[in-house]
Parts: C-alpha cells; sequence; structure tokens
C-alpha cells in the first residue's frame, strides 16, 4: 500500500522513490526544519515485530553517529508508537551507482579503483566505529549529481537474525552476488564480509561482470562457497598486477586471508593510486563523472606514460616480471606502443631463459603484426610469472601441454598468432604451475627468522596479511630478506595507522608499539577539593562533587 500523500509524524510524504526486499523509498518534506528528505519505510513482515523495532532504532542511533563525507546521514527513525517503522536520512539527487555505470563504464580499471577507494574510506569510518554494513552492493551506492558517492542502507540487513535470512518462500534475504561465503554459511559476519563484497563491486566494474554469477541465485551461492572465478585480467588485459592482487585479496575465500577491514583495502587502494600519480581521488571521480569521455582519454595518455616509466625502472632493478606486467598495461591501452615492443624484444632473451617457456614463447610470437606480437608476448609472460588465485592454479592442463612440459621440443610451432586472448589459457595455467613452483623453492630456501616484539601485545600484520589471529607481545615468523611493512592490530588500535615499513636482514629483530586510539576517561564520586594527576601533571575540571568529567 503506498504512503503517497499520508504524514508520518513530521514528515509529509510526496512520492514513491523505489522499493526493494525490505523497504520501501519515499521522497518527503520534514515539515519542522522544511527541508526535503528520504523517509525509507520497512514492509510489513519486518516492521510488524517489537524487536525488527528495536533494531531499527538500535541502527538508527549507530549509524547516525558517522559522519563521513561518503556515507549517507540519517536524520530520524520511528518511535516505538509509530504505526509504521521507518528511517529518515538526507535525500540524495542523483542516481545509484550501478545504474551510473549502465550509463558511463569505468574505465580504464584505475577510474573503478578510485571509486572503490572512496566506498573503502567510508568503510573504514564505519568500521572504525563498530558498525557492519552487510548488504554492500552497487544499488547501495548513490552518485550524487555533483559527482559525490554516497553509501547508504547501513545497518538494515542487521535487522534480520541469522536465523531468519530465508523469507517464508525460501529466498535468502540479502543480495547472492555480493554475499560473502560466512554469510551463506550462517557465521558472524565481520567488518572482512564487507571487504568481500567490496571485492565482487570492484570485480564487476573492472570486468563488466560479476565474479560469481549463475543460472539461479542457488548455484551462485555455490560458486562463492566454493570461491571459483574466471581471473580478473584474463577479463581485463588493462588491469594491472597491482590492483589485479588487490582485488583478489578482497575476494578470498577465507576471511583471515582478505582484507581484515575497510581501511586495509583503503590503504593498500591508496598506496598503488598515489604511485601513479592519482594522489587525489576524490577530486578525480568528480572530473571523471563530470566529462567522462574527455577526463578517460587523458588519464589513458597518462597511465601509459607512467607504466611505460615504471617498466624501465623494473628492468633496470631486473625484475624482467614485474617490467611485463606493466608493459601489458601499456600494451592493453597502446597496442602498436614502440618502445614498449622495443622493451619487450630486449628481455626475450633472459625472459626465455628464467622462465623456461622457450616453446611458450615461440607460440606466442611466430606471425602477426609488431603490436600484435608484443601483446602476446607481454599476455604469455605475465600469466606465466604471476602466482594466480586458487581457482586458476587448479585450471586443467591440455594433454599436448602436458607432455611438452616434460619434453618441449615436441610442440611445433604454428603459422599464426592464437586469437582470442583465450587461447593462451591452457597453455599458461600449465606454464604458471611450473615457474610458481620454482619460485616458492627459491623463495623457501632464503626465508630468515624474525622475532617482532609488540608493546604491549597484538595481533601482527606483515605486508597485509595476517601472521597471527593471537593478540601476542612477540611473534616469531619467517619472512624474505628486503623490505616489509608491519602493522599492529588489537581491539583498542587504530586501523588508519601507517605501517612500520622494515629492512630485514638475517637474524633481525622489529620493536613495534601499537598504535592505540585516544580513549576516555571518566572520574565519578570525588569531593569538593579532590586533585588527580596524570603522568605527573594535575588535571584541572574535576573539583565537583560527584559529576563524571571526560579527560580525552
Amino acid at each position: 500500500m503506498s504512503l503517497v500523500g499520508s504524514r508520518l509524524g513530521r514528515y509529509q510524504i510526496l512520492e514513491m522513490l523505489g522499493q526493494g526486499g525490505m523497504s520501501v523509498v519515499y521522497r518527503g518534506i520534514d515539515t519542522t526544519l522544511h527541508r526535503e528528505v528520504a523517509v525509507k519505510v520497512l514492509h510489513a513482515h519486518l516492521a510488524h515485530r517489537e524487536d525488527s523495532r528495536l533494531r531499527l532504532e538500535r541502527e538508527a542511533r549507530a549509524v547516525a553517529r558517522l559522519k563521513h563525507p561518503n556515507i549517507l546521514e540519517v536524520y530520524d527513525c520511528a518511535n516505538q508508537r509509530a504505526p509504521d517503522a521507518f528511517l529518515v536520512t538526507e535525500l540524495i539527487h542523483g542516481k545509484t551507482l550501478r545504474e551510473a555505470m549502465a550509463d558511463t563504464p569505468l574505465d580504464p580499471p584505475e577510474v573503478a579503483a578510485m571509486v572503490i577507494h572512496q566506498i573503502a574510506g567510508a568503510l573504514a569510518h564505519a568500521h572504525r566505529a563498530g558498525v557492519i554494513h552487510r548488504d554492500l552492493k552497487p544499488d547501495n551506492v548513490m552518485l550524487r549529481n555533483d559527482g559525490v558517492l554516497k553509501l547508504m542502507d547501513f545497518g538494515i540487513a542487521r535487522l534480520i537474525d541469522p536465523d531468519q535470512r530465508m523469507t517464508a518462500t525460501g529466498t535468502l534475504v540479502g543480495s547472492p552476488a555480493h554475499m560473502a561465503p560466512e554469510i551463506i554459511e550462517g557465521s558472524e559476519a565481520g567488518p572482512a564480509a564487507d571487504v568481500f563484497s567490496l571485492g565482487t563491486i570492484f570485480y564487476l566494474f573492472v570486468t563488466k561482470q560479476l565474479p560469481f554469477s549463475a543460472e539461479n541465485a542457488t548455484a551462485t551461492l555455490k560458486k562463492i562457497v566454493d570461491g571459483t572465478f574466471t581471473d580478473p585480467q584474463e577479463l581485463s588485459p588493462a588491469l594491472s598486477d597491482s590492483l589485479a592482487s588487490i582485488m583478489r585479496k578482497a575476494l578470498a575465500r577465507d576471511p583471515l586471508d582478505r582484507y581484515s577491514d575497510g581501511a586495509a583495502i583503503y590503504e593498500a587502494l591508496d598506496t598503488h593510486l598515489a604511485s601513479i600519480g592519482l594522489e587525489m581521488p576524490a577530486q578525480e571521480v568528480v572530473s571523471y563523472f563530470r566529462d567522462p569521455l574527455t577526463y578517460r582519454s587523458q588519464l589513458t595518455k597518462q597511465l601509459v606514460a607512467t607504466y611505460l616509466a615504471r617498466a624501465r625502472a623494473l628492468r633496470v632493478e631486473r625484475r624482467s616480471a614485474a617490467a611485463i606486467g606493466e608493459l601489458n598495461v601499456v600494451l592493453a591501452h597502446d597496442s602498436d606502443n614502440p618502445e614498449a615492443a622495443r622493451l619487450l624484444s630486449q628481455m626475450q632473451l633472459s625472459l626465455r631463459r628464467r622462465a623456461g617457456i622457450r616453446s611458450a614463447l615461440r607460440v606466442g610470437l611466430v606471425g602477426g603484426s609488431v603490436g600484435m606480437a608484443a601483446v602476446a608476448l607481454a599476455m604469455t609472460l605475465r600469466f606465466a610469472a604471476r602466482v594466480r588465485t586458487e581457482a586458476t592454479q587448479n585450471a586443467p592442463i591440455h594433454p599436448v601441454l602436458s607432455k611438452s612440459l616434460q619434453a618441449p621440443s615436441a610442440i611445433t610451432a604454428p603459422t599464426n598468432v592464437p586469437s582470442p586472448p583465450a587461447k593462451f589459457h591452457d597453455l599458461t595455467a600449465a606454464l604458471r604451475r611450473s615457474a610458481a613452483s620454482q619460485q616458492d623453492a627459491k623463495s623457501e630456501a632464503i626465508l630468515v627468522p624474525v622475532d617482532v616484539l609488540i608493546r604491549p601485545f597484538g595481533k601482527l600484520i606483515v605486508d597485509e596479511r595476517a601472521v597471527s589471529a593471537d593478540a601476542l607481545a612477540l611473534h616469531r615468523v619467517k619472512l624474505t630478506p628486503g623490505t616489509h611493512r608491519f602493522k599492529v592490530a588489537c581491539d583498542g588500535c587504530d586501523p588508519l595507522a601507517p605501517p612500520v615499513v622494515r629492512e630485514i636482514s638475517k637474524g633481525d629483530s622489529v620493536a613495534l608499539v601499537a598504535p592505540l586510539k585516544e580513549s576516555w576517561v571518566s572520574f565519578r564520586g570525588f569531593e569538593s577539593g579532590t586533585k588527580v594527576t596524570l603522568n605527573g601533571s594535575t588535571l584541572t575540571g574535576l573539583q565537583v562533587a560527584g559529576a563524571p568529567v571526560a579527560l580525552r
């Protein structure tokens, strides 16, 4: 039943804006403050129960504490005596991110990364306040007409108890394609569940398809639980190795293998974007949506120059596999780039020796133009050198290729360059396993023990990967020599604290101090004239008997 024309307390309902599985959204007027608002009214099957209404009120209070430029502001909610259960929020003039993406694809991938960066910042703020979204999807992000993103519907999904996520018709409440596996399995969803959902959105924006999709919801959920999806770089050659790594980690099957919360993935994206000259993503996103075609053209030129420069530097450092990854991005944007083709030609001999893929290079380079040969070489080497997700690592090996790995001379070079790129899949899957196993054996041989001391104690995160689930004062780990980034996680730690960067060599130890958040201390029951000292300093303003005084 429509509420258009009626009143909900002080709010006059003007028109219906849309509806979903949990609520109907109306445009209304706050008759007291004379401003436009959005009124979200829960469906009857949620609103008729007292416990649901109590949770709505509790969640409204929690979300109302969130103050972030990318989070929809909550103004009010219905009291217990109101006949309808509703939330009142700011009204956004714009469209959902799903609608925006249909009109304006987020290309190149760095644009999608900047959009995800903004959403991750909003999640970081919410997670720090103890609020988890639980139903993150493109429909729950609004793009305001001025280009600002607004994350909405915080807390609505929490109104459903874990044992009541199935409706009377057997439908799972939520968005199956974006749902974390732990939610599907009935486990408690933490911040990492939001990270998984964000990863599915990132994948969708870059590849134009969902990572987990099937003919029905049940099959989709099974794919998520199994953790199987097509590697994003097979679908989007312009996706850089760094961004692909961030995406894969966000989509990890095990929550412990993902970024721990919104702050962790925000930092990873922020670091990469800054490294390619996109140091102010929020402003870049606004500029993109103001004039997508012009912005896309200018950014593409910038990316070609940037990744080409990075490839040159990596080649000087003798990091050929990484250089190939950067050149692959260049060639995806400019397949006939002469410098990229020249660099690939110069590295060809050494790469064939190191990766053991002389036959693969012959398959990729026979025939075709110089530009097409460069693309084929880049794609072959990229997949051979990179360690992929578990799903792609388990890809079947073609019988002929299985034999060829034992006897390379058995392969006869074809007369044409394979096309489309999918022709490389079987070959590169086999080569990837071979290269990865060799790299793992080499890495294992040079691991050195490192003692990490944390004061007072905490969980250890090294290079964005959780080392232990326990908060300890001493962590003993094995790391490769070189530069590593250390972070401490604990219940009272600031998740946005910057990592500690250390150069590790044999027999090192690292001392870390847990980056504790600011705390409030309340004093009660003091008689007039009582003085309190903190670290040797006398505190003032505590002389009122019996009154709690907060100290930051």
